[in-house]
């Protein structure tokens, strides 16, 4: 950790220094050469490569840092805290992986469902999977219906319109992230239809409260 920490110092603060990048390399691969069975070595080496604009190898060190902890439980040990994650979350979708991204999110979310950069980030996954099912760069199996990228996208306006109402009520300090989930959800309003979240929520509620009334009275007609 204490390695991975320098390569961060040299990433950013020292990033001007004229050897920054072969420091950043011979430290990060000391990291994984000391502790290989740990996540979090690897999650550098990939914000290393991705910042060398080496794809493939970031999404292959972002692949073994995954596989180290995601099928563990919650409390075991070797599972990364909440902001390493929430930074891999980012790592992943710098390197195109939303599928994975949105997996480390959701689980993020059933742990601690306050965190507006979380809800944020999960928005901003969906909406690029489904800009990517639209232009049919995302499209597998012969699915070419047109369509499929309308259920990513209205799930991404579920978890950005979250994400902003967690934004005011928290009076959150990142204002670009609040200024780019408000464009998202522009966006999708104007391709979806405009018709907000909270509306699909009462109409599902209207449908479950009209389920109700229907069971009420079916046992009405029993009793008599």
């Amino acid at each position: 950790m204490a390695l991975c920490g320098v390569v961060e110092v040299y990433m950013t603060d020292l990033s001007w220094e004229d050897d920054a990048e072969q420091k950043c390399d011979a430290l990060v691969t000391e990291a994984t050469m000391v502790a290989p069975e740990v996540p979090e070595p690897w999650q550098t080496l990939a914000s290393v490569r991705i910042s060398q604009v080496r794809m493939e190898d970031a999404r292959a060190a972002l692949r073994r840092s995954l596989e180290l902890w995601k099928d563990l439980p919650p409390e075991d040990e070797m599972v990364p805290d909440f902001p390493t994650r929430v930074s891999l979350a980012r790592l992943l979708l710098e390197a195109g992986m939303e599928e994975e991204a949105i997996e480390v999110l959701e689980r993020l979310v059933s742990e601690d469902d306050s965190s507006v950069e979380v809800w944020y980030l999960g928005g901003w996954g969906l909406y690029i999977m489904g800009e990517k099912q639209k232009s049919g760069a995302g499209r597998q199996n012969g699915d070419a219906d047109g369509d499929t990228y309308k259920i990513s996208w209205i799930s991404s306006r579920q978890w950005l319109n979250h994400s902003t109402r967690l934004f005011e009520m928290q009076d959150y300090e990142d204002v670009r992230l609040g200024e780019h989930a408000k464009e998202l959800i522009a966006i999708l309003d104007q391709d979806l239809g405009g018709r907000a979240t909270d509306e699909e929520e009462d109409d599902d509620a209207g449908e479950w409260e009209d389920d109700e009334d229907d069971d009420d009275e079916d046992e009405e007609m029993m009793e008599v």
